[in-house]
């Protein structure tokens, strides 16, 4: 007879930066067999939905977090019994209460949109924000049906000197920020393809939290609704924030918004100089 053992399935650390998260659903519940890769559970970020995988074959035995609840990384969530035989026993889960709204759904915010809000009160209060204005001329650019997003991902790539850029993805829960990568050596056909592809996982729910994670800098297409100028926050881990407006009879404004720990406004006007330069050369 096979040895059993017990097993503590807890949060996992989906990202660097990432301290706690909400369990959205349990796709087992107790007395089900379970198999190692197959997925378990359902939690969301600040960043991402997304779904955690069995660890193990074997029994869940116990459910400790119920749907709906918030709990820091690495905290027991259930417990399977692994290497079981026989048939599963006989367990409870946590006494289940009725279902009530959680305190996000109260206050109309989604989960995602309560963390976006908790770190966007962090940023005001931990980071020095500085910005800065260009107006582009960009009348001489024909297109080719290729997106702007695309282009201010690879000029700020270019002129950054960085290869992962976000770019920031409405969706009905918040705001994720999916990243390219290598965006300083792609072709724009292929770049512009890998942001119309984020774009549309975002929007689907299909990010993982790897497509979520490792971002130098990021791009926020305001202008994309109209929007002619803002001045979005940077964000706690990186040094700016990009920022085009609407393109109006060829030209639009760009803001830079920048960390003034890592760059000075001298540094940051050079650095949208840069922008503008490597945009015309993409023209």
């Amino acid at each position: 007879m096979r040895e059993v053992a017990r097993m503590d399935v807890v949060l996992p650390r989906l990202a660097d930066t990432l301290v706690e998260g909400t369990v959205v659903r349990w796709f087992k519940q107790p007395g089900d067999n379970v198999r190692k890769g197959e997925p378990l559970f359902e939690v969301e970020t600040e960043k991402v939905s997304t779904e955690v995988e069995a660890p193990a074959d074997g029994v869940l035995i116990e459910i400790c977090v119920q749907a709906g609840e918030t709990v820091p990384v690495g905290n027991v969530l259930a417990r399977l019994e692994s290497g079981a035989t026989a048939s599963p026993p006989t367990v409870k889960t946590h006494a289940e209460a009725p279902e009530v709204a959680t305190t996000a759904e109260r206050a109309g915010l989604s989960t995602m949109r309560r963390r976006i809000a908790e770190r966007v009160q962090e940023a005001r209060a931990t980071i020095r924000q500085g910005a800065c204005v260009r107006e582009l001329d960009l009348s001489s650019f024909t297109r080719h049906d290729l997106g702007w997003t695309a282009y201010f991902v690879k000029a700020l790539a270019l002129a950054a000197g960085v290869s992962n850029v976000g770019v920031a993805v409405d969706v009905p829960t918040g705001l994720v920020v999916p990243v390219v990568r290598d965006a300083d050596q792609l072709p724009l056909d292929d770049l512009s393809s890998r942001v119309r592809g984020l774009v549309e996982r975002a929007r689907e729910g299909r990010l993982t939290a790897q497509d979520v994670v490792g971002a130098q800098f990021t791009v926020t297409n305001v202008g994309a609704i109209g929007t002619l100028m803002a001045f979005p926050l940077v964000m706690p881990g990186e040094p700016g924030i990009l920022a085009p407006g609407a393109v109006r009879n060829g030209f639009c404004f760009v803001t830079l918004c920048y960390d003034r720990r890592a760059m000075d406004d001298f540094e940051a006007d050079r650095l949208l100089a840069r922008v503008e330069e490597s945009m015309l050369s993409l023209a």
